[in-house]
């Protein structure tokens, strides 16, 4: 009995990250370039400048956000103001700082990271949403409206989202061409 018990308690451990991901798979849809441009209230490539934890107050409750800082190095779409400030973007996305297990602290065991997590000092392509009236934003599509940019052997700038570009180009792009390819969605 106690073996049959064990049994069944190690295969619901082990189901419980698989339907946890099977949720998550479920409640995002996958978009076209036009749907992330069509959806973001912003669309800049942007360098994270910091990342700092924090939190919100909404519903009588509180929860954690990571806050990014980004310098606006191009705007494509939004209003990102003309003072000097303009030059720094402020994203508050609900979730907490990812660990990191070379200093030593653990991620717990079951977690489901919804919001992309960008690393200070890269350089990304952005659609975001407009601010909730909590001040939360996130990236349209999630993955799918944060475009990664970096060098390839050849010394090319490329691009590629947390999916892979999956329904929107084959794989990594160059950068040049999904600049090309959001003017012209934006400029119509």
């Amino acid at each position: 009995m106690k073996r049959r018990r064990l049994m069944l308690s190690l295969a619901t451990l082990l189901a419980l990250p698989f339907a946890a991901l099977t949720a998550m798979a479920a409640m995002v849809t996958y978009m076209g370039l036009g749907d992330l441009a069509g959806n973001a209230d912003k669309i800049f490539r942007g360098t994270v400048l910091s990342k700092e934890p924090g939190t919100v107050s909404a519903g009588g409750s509180e929860f954690s956000t990571v806050v990014y800082t980004l310098r606006v190095d191009q705007a494509l779409k939004g209003d990102f103001g003309t003072e000097k400030d303009a030059a720094v973007f402020t994203v508050t996305m609900l979730g907490n700082l990812k660990a990191d297990v070379s200093s030593g602290n653990v991620k717990p065991m079951f977690t489901v990271d919804v919001n992309p997590d960008m690393q200070v000092g890269n350089d990304y392509v952005l659609f975001t949403t407009a601010p909730s009236a909590a001040g939360l934003s996130t990236t349209v599509g999630l993955d799918q409206g944060l475009f990664r940019i970096f060098v390839d052997a050849t010394g090319r700038e490329m691009t590629v989202n947390g999916l892979n570009n999956y329904g929107i180009f084959d794989g990594p792009v160059k950068y040049d061409e999904l600049i090309a390819a959001i003017n012209a969605l934006v400029n119509q």
